[in-house]
């Protein structure tokens, strides 16, 4: 009889689903430094190479503080498996390209994160992979497109920064009349606000740059396969050589060449910290959904903010949805409108609490003009795509209290 316990969620968060203790005792995960191991007979270090025996060789495949993070978050999500890397965006590249050859093409909403549009609008297509730009919220635009040569639909669980949210229970229907897989960034929500049950992702990504230490203090993503999907069957492309692998096959060829060809590897120091942070990642995310709410409550009625986007808010197009898919609470990122780039920059510039930088999810609280940073350089119809305009602030909620955040917010609005 399996005896591993079932815990939930805030708990698996700290102990995983039942590791091992430590051997001597520790309370705090070692950090891993070495780049290589050594093993006891040339047939083990064959065996391992093969893979007919686990262990680690190299830590750009495989290290014991990172393989400690990606089975935890494998426990938190309830998945398969999961690979670790250096960044958000090289867990989405190395996550797609493990499905997709030239001529392939892809279904994924329009309104997306600036690197994923970049990677998919400029960076794939040299490659012959073709991207399908869609409305979101259902698949209605997707029936339109979708052909012979799709092979995956990737949506943004909220999408970044313009907050619009699919219908999950519509896409998962779609996907399954094509037999494609249904691929989602669930960056925003965390391993706290996914439940898959709803979500019904076949992988799913996260910048654990985003959240998971809390504090700014590390890059990471990650690829977690969510267990539905049967790999050993599919016919995607490369999958074929990885069969031994069974239903891991996806993950395997993940790790055993993408990752070995390119080599975005975590650094294991980074790992700890992610591990370490993973800790709190509940109660700092409902501290920072609360703000968000109260934030975005207040920004709706001041005089001077020409709109609020935020799914919490009840004249947000999906705010139903949003409550039923991500368990009532709304995430801890809004938008919101100001006359134009120069009332935008006077507020940024007259802020004395939120910070003016590009990351998001951190303890403290960040804002960010878009269209002159991680979109500038965008055309107009390509800003329109994403959803952003040039009077947008995103607004990335920390733990802070809840009065001083509204205090800073009025009196940064006093200059616009």
């Amino acid at each position: 009889m399996d005896d591993t316990p079932f815990w939930t969620l805030d708990t698996r968060l700290i102990h995983g689903q039942g590791e091992p203790h430590l051997e001597d005792g520790d309370l705090v995960p070692p950090v891993s430094f070495s780049s290589a191991f050594e093993h006891p007979t040339a047939e083990r270090l064959e065996e391992i190479f093969a893979g007919k025996q686990t262990g680690y060789l190299y830590s750009r495949l495989q290290n014991p503080t990172v393989d400690r993070l990606e089975k935890r978050i494998t426990a938190a999500c309830g998945g398969r498996g999961a690979l670790a890397m250096a960044s958000g965006m090289s867990a989405i590249t190395l996550g797609l390209l493990g499905l997709l050859k030239a001529g392939d093409e892809i279904i994924t909403g329009r309104h997306l994160f600036g690197g994923t549009f970049t990677l998919l609008d400029k960076t794939l297509p040299p490659l012959g992979i073709t991207t399908r730009f869609v409305e979101a919220q259902t698949p209605a635009q997707a029936e339109t497109v979708a052909g012979p040569a799709t092979r995956l639909v990737l949506l943004e669980a909220i999408a970044n920064p313009a907050l619009t949210v699919p219908d999950f229970a519509a896409w998962r229907k779609f996907c399954d009349e094509r037999g494609l897989p249904l691929l989602v960034d669930a960056t925003f929500l965390t391993p706290v606000l996914l439940d898959n049950q709803i979500v019904q992702a076949d992988v799913v990504f996260f910048s654990t740059t985003k959240f998971f230490s809390g504090a700014a203090t590390t890059l990471g993503g990650i690829v977690v396969d969510m267990g539905r999907m049967n790999w050993e069957t599919r016919k995607d492309p490369g999958l074929a050589d990885f069969r031994k692998a069974k239903e891991g096959a996806y993950l395997a060829k993940l790790r055993r060449r993408l990752m070995m060809d390119i080599g975005p590897a975590l650094s294991p120091m980074s790992a700890f910290l992610q591990l370490i942070g993973m800790e709190t990642l509940p109660l700092r995310l409902e501290r920072q959904c609360a703000n968000a709410l109260a934030a975005a409550r207040h920004l709706a009625a001041h005089p001077k903010v020409k709109s609020v986007v935020y799914p919490g808010l009840p004249g947000h197009p999906s705010h139903a949805l949003a409550a039923q898919q991500f368990q009532g609470r709304f995430g801890s990122m809004l938008a919101f409108t100001l006359p134009d780039k120069a009332a935008c920059f006077r507020f940024l510039n007259a802020l004395k609490l939120a910070r003016r930088s590009t990351n998001l999810g951190d303890t403290k609280t960040l804002a960010l003009h878009p269209a002159s940073t991680i979109y500038g350089g965008y055309w107009p119809h390509e800003l329109e795509q994403v959803g952003v305009s040039e009077g947008m602030i995103r607004f990335s909620l920390g733990i802070e209290s809840p009065q001083d955040i509204l205090a800073d917010l009025d009196q940064a609005l006093e200059h616009v």
